[in-house]
């Protein structure tokens, strides 16, 4: 989907049900308007009341509560808020009117005829309105962000209040809610119409099951529902489901015995799993592969194409998680001209030999480059490139066959598979046909420097040069940092404008761990382009800055300094680290133990610094006390940095001399310190305490105490 972005219309074409709707969207600042029209507030009083439908829906009236919580925190007093079959006419002068209204349809205006999460602003006479395609939403389901949910009116009422009321929300919670103070609310004519350029937008929760790290359930659950109130407002959604992930990984219980022929040929003759079962790689060239995914796709879609909101009609192609291993004669024949083949001892045969006593049940993909190097875990050895051989022209002819298979079935019908392991560099040879659509995982974790951003435009670019017009954008480096500081939101939003103007249509990002104080900027950076792709860094940097008055430039400095400390890592350097700070068998930094290098991957200089400019920011605050409670909210995430970095100092102490008692008393003191200061801020979302409390009991062995399990969140 080609878009072009003008400074006052953006012009989206989109194709739904065959037909081209064009969405028109003017970027206005109405406010300023020279010839005001409509006023919300003048004088002290409201000039307009809040018009609801008599048979108000759930998205309309989470729309009202939203409004009106926003107006009594902007004017300071609470509006009115009135049913349409009950409004006095007379009684104000203006009229907001929320959701289908009969004076919308009177004003023939489009209600009930806008697409899924469409919205319209529009100004008609003495009304303001504000509707949207809501389908038929409940109001509990307003908030279930990775749910299928219509949401077109409240987003219309977010689009009011960003752009005739100055509102930003740029973390979780109330300090995160930026709402200027009005004496005056005066508009001009308002006519906008739009909606969100991505199907799907929204990130898998770093959630944890565990009864651990929060001290109060209350405080757990509000972190939950702050979190995902924020993704609400940015947008996070979807208008359909698409069903993927690894979607072979019980096949060979059901069909290991009965097909073999399914699964890949290993170098020992054998078509077997070279360890797991849920991780056997396919023999994707074989047909009956390919019927009997679309054999069992048949039989889910004849389930679900009738349920409330069905999902698109795409196969599932994705291979289990690993690399793909068949080295099968007729695979190999669909493989690319890829010269790494002859250098490979998998591939040119010269492991046969040793393949079962060097490489049978054991992690071997790394050892002989059968990876695309993927960096969201750390490995003995630096992953190289050299000798990994691409399979994508297999797997892109796999994905082609299947969809034309399950097209004789239903004319909607796609195939869905990922870009990822070793078959994520562009295929050579062979095209990705129209109904094949592609999940790219890219390899990046941290840091996100020139070398990946080159790399990661050079394959996604590839694939889009190969015919891949839909693709879905499923990066992993959100799981990067812990909950310390880190930025590298500079660059990951110019690669992601990239990847929207060569056939992104949707993005999933891999995962939210909720370190909203530690990781603040790109939190905010990155979630916000999920609904504006193209608007760009530096302006996701003004509009944070913005949040802090006359104290933006020592936030600035801060910023700086966490952006400038994330950009002087190589991956080298950050490699050795991880080797200086294994945990319970797993080598520090990667996302299974990312506090385990705290010790040396920040010096003390840094908190030095970092407290310096933020209480250089308090200063500067004079006495606004909102804009001091957001600076609070970042330094709670230095402070807890700073604890867990000495925590890991004594902790490595500790166990460097077992029988030192000073030593292993000094640990428990700092531990408790850590986690005292937690508990003392837990009612804020700062952190994601669950999750981050179960990676550093798991990956470096620190000992949180297990609750009751229950879970705090569903999602």
């Amino acid at each position: 989907m080609k878009v072009m972005k003008i400074l006052f219309c953006v012009i989206l074409s989109v194709v739904a049900g065959g037909a081209v709707a064009v969405l028109h969207c003017a970027v206005s600042k109405s406010s300023a308007a020279k010839t005001a029209v409509f006023t919300v507030f003048d004088k002290g009083a409201y000039r307009a009341d809040i018009v609801v439908p008599e048979n108000i829906g759930g998205v309309e009236k989470y729309a009202v509560e939203e409004l009106t919580n926003h107006f009594q925190k902007a004017f300071g007093k609470t509006p009115e808020v009135v049913s349409e079959n009950l409004m006095v006419r007379n009684k104000y002068p203006f009229h907001i009117y929320i959701g289908a209204t009969k004076a919308a349809a009177a004003a023939g205006l489009p209600v009930g005829r806008l697409q899924d999460e469409e919205y319209c602003v529009k100004t008609v006479g003495n009304g303001l309105f504000l509707f949207g395609g809501d389908g038929d939403t409940k109001y509990e389901e307003v908030l279930a962000i990775l749910s299928i949910a219509m949401r077109g009116t409240l987003y219309a009422v977010y689009d009011f209040l960003e752009n005739e009321m100055g509102v930003k929300w740029i973390w979780p919670g109330r300090t995160g809610e930026v709402v200027p103070k009005r004496s005056v609310l005066k508009l001009g004519d308002i006519s906008r119409r739009h909606r969100e350029p991505l199907e799907f937008r929204h990130y898998y929760f770093g959630g944890c099951k565990s009864g651990i790290g929060f001290v109060s359930d209350r405080n757990a659950e509000n972190f939950f529902k702050e979190q995902k109130l924020f993704m609400l407002r940015q947008r996070h959604g979807k208008r359909r489901d698409a069903v993927s992930g690894h979607s072979f990984t019980k096949w060979w219980g059901k069909y290991g015995k009965k097909h073999p022929e399914y699964f890949n040929l290993l170098p020992n003759g054998k078509r077997m799993p070279h360890r797991i079962g849920k991780r056997v790689s396919m023999c994707v060239s074989e047909p009956g592969v390919w019927i009997q995914r679309v054999a069992e796709w048949r039989e889910w879609w004849h389930k679900v194409s009738h349920e409330r909101h069905p999902p698109y009609p795409w196969v599932n192609c994705c291979e289990n998680d690993g690399a793909g291993l068949c080295v099968c004669e007729r695979c190999r024949s669909w493989d690319g001209p890829d010269p790494r083949f002859k250098k490979s001892p998998y591939w040119n045969g010269s492991i046969a030999e040793d393949f079962d006593k060097k490489c049978l049940g054991r992690l071997f993909a790394f050892d002989y480059g059968l990876s695309d190097g993927q960096r969201w875990a750390t490995y003995p050895a630096p992953p190289t490139d050299e000798l990994a051989a691409s399979l994508s022209d297999r797997y892109v002819r796999f994905y082609n066959e299947v969809a034309a298979e399950a097209k004789k079935y239903h004319p909607e019908a796609k195939a869905i598979g990922y870009a990822y392991e070793n078959y994520i560099d562009p295929p050579l040879k062979t095209r990705v046909g129209p109904d094949t659509i592609i999940i790219f995982v890219q390899r990046t974790y941290f840091p996100y420097d020139q070398t990946e951003s080159d790399l990661f435009r050079k394959q996604w670019g590839g694939w889009y040069k190969m015919g891949a017009r839909q693709m879905v954008y499923r990066p992993n480096y959100m799981l990067a940092g812990g909950n310390y500081p880190i930025d590298m939101s500079r660059r990951i939003l110019d690669d992601f404008a990239f990847a929207y103007t060569n056939g992104m249509f949707a993005v999933s990002h891999d995962s939210l761990h909720g370190s909203w104080s530690a990781h603040a900027m790109q939190l905010y950076a990155v979630s916000r382009s999920f609904r504006d792709p193209l608007r760009g860094h530096a302006k996701a940097r003004e509009d944070f800055l913005s949040a802090f008055g006359a104290a933006a430039p020592a936030v600035c400095r801060y910023l700086d300094m966490v952006e400038k400390h994330s950009g002087k890592w190589t991956y080298e350097a950050f490699h050795a680290l991880g080797h200086k700070n294994f945990g319970r068998n797993r080598q520090g930094g990667s996302f299974l133990n990312p506090n385990s290098i705290l010790g040396d991957f920040y010096e003390e200089s840094f908190f030095v610094s970092g407290y310096a400019a933020l209480d250089e920011a308090v200063r500067l605050a004079g006495d606004d006390d909102e804009v001091k409670s957001r600076i609070a909210f970042l330094r709670a995430g230095l402070r807890d940095t700073e604890l867990g970095r000495r925590c890991r100092i004594a902790h490595k102490a500790s166990v460097g001399a077992p029988a030192d008692k000073e030593k292993k008393a000094a640990y428990e003191a700092a531990f408790k310190a850590l986690l005292d200061y937690r508990a003392s801020v837990e009612h804020e979302p700062v952190c994601n305490y669950h999750y981050i409390s179960v990676r550093e009991r798991n990956g470096i062995g620190w000992p949180h105490k297990l609750g009751d399990d229950k879970p705090v969140s569903k999602e």
